[in-house]
């Protein structure tokens, strides 16, 4: 997994579209990964992930849609950034 300083680096700049194009599970693990929340153990990030989606989370869980999330956000940032380069 991404460390936690990197991943803070990386998500800062993203722009509210990106991440309200991710469905609900994969921006939950984001929020649950950044901030203060980005510095607590798993099981607090699995505890507050079933408060905020009411639904069971383990470990797996989290890791997987942690991935995919940071993967999908690096292809909207990389088709972006392309647009931009091409204007």
């Amino acid at each position: 997994m991404t460390h936690p300083d990197l991943r803070q680096q990386l998500l800062r700049g993203l722009k509210g579209e990106f991440l309200a194009a991710l469905d609900p599970d994969e921006r939950a693990v984001i929020e649950a990964s950044m901030g203060e929340m980005g510095n607590k153990p798993e099981a607090v990030k699995l505890g507050w992930l079933k408060m905020r989606t009411k639904e069971t989370w383990t470990k797996q869980r989290y890791t997987r849609s942690f991935n995919r999330a940071v993967e999908k956000l690096r292809r909207m940032v990389e088709t972006h950034e392309g647009k931009e380069d091409g204007e």
